[in-house]
């Protein structure tokens, strides 16, 4: 065994029954703090998941002054120096990344990152950045703090039984319900832009529910639900992995399938016989979809956790769960098989269901409860000497996933990556879902964006968005880079 590294890994952790607990405390650090701060407390080197290897850097653009030390610790002055470097450990040597997020109706996610270490037993350190470009760092958490905080987000909910249309849901089955919420809300509005003798249904058609997919790609609009949930999947970062996941494109092909699908079920039905079909909601479906045009808030919890290290590198769980808070419900999505999906979400399953208040503390304390009886070797705590990539474990079924009714098949390699070919005209151009003249074009792109040439026929270009979102365009107007 590396006596050095071991001494590093458990520095300051020869009490942790001395531990603190109890509500955090709030430290505001600028960047250039950090280092002396860790100095000052003798963390132990960070380890593979510590934010200190960049944020304790020496910062050669520093601006202001630096404050003293014990003017950071103000907090915490009547603590011992040993206690309070107990509660500051899992920052420096963490075994656990948790990202919790919440976004209010209409407003940007907030972000607060949770980082744990099994050395310093339930201690939980929080880290976010301010407005001003600083940091606000927030110890010592402990999990009855973290569900207190649940608590406070989901409370203005009635939390009753809400029938949905399903339980269970791949990650395209997810992006098409969430967009198709989207095109029944639009429909729903513009229905009262008239008065009427008599009722008429709202109805969606398959045009509708890609105009709704094309709105989400292009307008930041955090009003709409497919979008605000999009963003809180975009912004969750996988140490040693990627970023910018997100479910993936409605296509009119998934569309048209998923409406068939719902139609069958008896969720949607064809009102009456025009072409393309237009389709009314059932009762269920449509109750489902009025819960989500005005959500009070979003949550989302995002889970690393260690557990165990081979062939060099450390092995990590992955798991999410977002919770949904509406006035009469709160909708929980938990994920299965997150863990291996990293860039392609093909083969993730998620749950859905309609919980109650009280129901969505006990599923956040589950979740955030540490894996129990994990003993993790020494290496995990060893101090970082090249960039960090995890090796994922195999997915675990806990009291909170939802595994799907057959084994989850693996899901097909990533897409290429996007590389321009040809830009839109400065004046933008219509698209259409197909090569056929006789359909309504769906949506215009704006000019001078990038696009990637996929396929052509005859007039007609196929061609993708650096979104991933593709479709068809007069071939004629695009413009080779370039030239």
């Amino acid at each position: 065994m590396d006596t050095e590294a071991t001494g590093a890994a458990t520095a300051g952790t020869e009490t942790p029954e001395r531990s603190p607990g109890g509500l955090a405390r709030t430290i505001r650090l600028e960047r250039a703090e950090f280092a002396p701060l860790v100095r000052h407390l003798g963390l132990p080197e960070p380890g593979v998941l510590s934010p200190l290897t960049d944020l304790a850097a020496p910062v050669l653009d520093a601006t202001g002054p630096v404050r003293e030390v014990g003017e950071l610790l103000r907090e915490f002055t009547e603590l011992p120096t040993t206690t309070v470097r107990i509660a500051l450990t899992p920052l420096a040597v963490p075994d656990r990344v948790v990202d919790a997020r919440t976004a209010l109706f209409n407003s940007a996610p907030t972000q607060c990152r949770l980082y744990a270490s099994r050395l310093s037993e339930d201690v939980i350190v929080g880290l976010r950045p301010t407005l001003d470009g600083g940091y606000e760092l927030m110890a010592p958490f402990s999990h009855q703090d973290l569900e207190w905080w649940v608590q406070l987000q989901v409370q203005f909910s009635s939390g009753q039984p809400m029938p949905l249309p399903e339980e269970e849901l791949t990650a395209e089955q997810l992006a098409f319900l969430l967009v198709l919420v989207d095109a029944y809300k639009t429909a729903f509005f513009r229905s009262f832009a008239g008065r009427r003798t008599e009722p008429v249904p709202v109805t969606v058609t398959l045009t509708d529910v890609l105009e709704a997919q094309n709105d989400a790609l292009r307008v930041a609009d955090r009003r709409w639900i497919a979008h605000a949930v999009a963003e809180l999947f975009a912004t969750q970062t996988h140490p040693g992995g990627g970023t910018g996941t997100t479910l993936p494109p409605v296509t009119a092909a998934v569309a048209e399938r998923e409406l068939c699908r719902y139609e069958e079920t008896g969720y949607v039905e064809r009102a009456g016989a025009g072409d393309p079909p237009a389709y009314e909601l059932g009762l269920t479906l449509a109750t489902f979809a009025g819960t989500l045009f005005t959500w009070i808030s979003l949550l989302s919890l995002h889970d690393v956790q260690v557990v165990g290290h081979e062939a060099g590198r450390p092995v990590a769980q992955e798991d999410m769960v977002l919770f949904v808070v509406t006035e009469p419900t709160v909708w929980a999505l938990v994920s299965q098989g997150l863990t291996r999906a990293r860039e392609d979400w093909s083969a993730v399953r998620f749950g859905l269901r309609a919980i109650g208040v009280v129901e969505a503390c006990n599923v956040a304390r589950d979740f955030l409860r540490p894996i129990p009886e994990l003993t993790l070797p020494e290496q995990v705590y060893r101090p970082r000497t090249e960039p960090v990539t995890l090796t994922v474990a195999a997915p675990a079924t806990g009291p909170l996933s939802r595994p799907p009714a057959s084994p989850v098949p693996p899901g097909p390699p990533a897409a290429p990556a996007f590389r321009p070919t040809h830009r839109v005209p400065s004046g933008g151009m219509s698209a259409w879902t197909a090569p056929d003249p006789a359909l309504k074009a769906v949506t215009r792109i704006d000019g001078r964006v990038e696009l990637q040439l996929l396929e052509r026929a005859g007039d007609w270009a196929h061609i993708v968005c650096s979104n991933g979102w593709s479709t068809w365009v007069d071939g004629r107007r695009i413009e080779e880079i370039g030239t």
